[in-house]
């Protein structure tokens, strides 16, 4: 009986480390100006659905994407120190201390749809590109819960079968495969926030020199979250907004040059 009243408390607190994680995500969305769609129960935990986050600022979603994981270290560091106050100490909330403290460092791994690859995520999208950030995470992604897996595979042999880490990784890996299509939304739903004009007032020109022989599709890749984007080459200037509006009304075949012959695409750089 005993075992499973232990079995029942650690439950308990690994669940209430969860829904710390996860409120403090939902706060900070509805602090900050984003919505909360939706609160579901996973194998793994909770997860909340937010909408409207394209239409931030970045320092604004990193704190969103970081929240879960700043609460559940905020309450470990808590929860050990009171416990080290105690001349006796107090077990269980040391053990509290150390759900939080391992579900803060899972949630701070590198892979999509985990708080530390949100961030990164954002963190290279803003510098090398939305869509070459996609690939990189994906691949990342891969990567990490291989070895996940393999971590998983020796604490069973070395741990009397505790299974923990290899079902955490293996879901993980089947999280970070489903990540393409709603990537691929994302890059729409950035694209299409930057035409807000309160959001356009606050984003900065990033000037990308590129030969006129770029391909479209490379100048697509180019493409930041939180910057508009203009290509110069040859004294000529090609707008994001451009861009798009050739690939939605022609595709992406040609390079930046082939758009020399359409004023409504190019403009000189010292005039239009």
């Amino acid at each position: 009986m005993s075992t499973v009243i232990e079995l029942l408390i650690a439950a308990a607190m690994a669940i209430s480390a969860l829904a710390a994680h996860e409120l403090a995500h939902v706060f900070a969305v509805n602090y900050l100006g984003g919505h909360v769609e939706k609160v579901g129960v996973l194998p793994l935990g909770f997860s909340a659905r937010f909408r409207k986050l394209e239409r931030l600022l970045a320092w604004e979603r990193y704190i969103i994407y970081a929240a879960g994981s700043i609460a559940n270290a905020i309450v470990a560091a808590w929860t050990f120190s009171v416990s080290r106050m105690s001349y006796f100490g107090i077990p269980w909330l040391e053990q509290l201390a150390f759900f939080n403290l391992v579900i803060c460092i899972f949630n701070l791994m590198p892979v999509l749809p985990l708080d530390g690859g949100r961030v990164l995520h954002q963190f290279l999208a803003n510098r090398i590109g939305i869509l070459r950030a996609n690939r990189f995470m994906l691949q990342l992604g891969k990567w990490v819960c291989r070895v996940l897996i393999l971590l998983g595979i020796v604490q069973i042999i070395l741990y009397e079968y505790n299974i923990t880490l290899l079902c955490a990784a293996l879901y993980l890996r089947n999280q970070n495969k489903t990540m393409k299509p709603n990537l691929q939304l994302e890059l729409f739903k950035f694209l299409d926030a930057k035409k807000v004009p309160t959001r356009a007032r606050l984003m900065p020109v990033k000037i990308v020199h590129i030969p006129a022989n770029t391909s479209i599709k490379y100048a697509l890749e180019r493409l930041t979250i939180d910057q508009f984007t203009e290509f110069h080459f040859e004294g000529h200037v090609l707008s994001e907004s451009a861009l798009l509006q050739h690939i939605f009304s022609s595709g992406f075949n040609g390079t930046v040059a082939g758009l020399g012959d359409s004023e409504k695409f190019l403009h000189l750089v010292n005039g239009t």
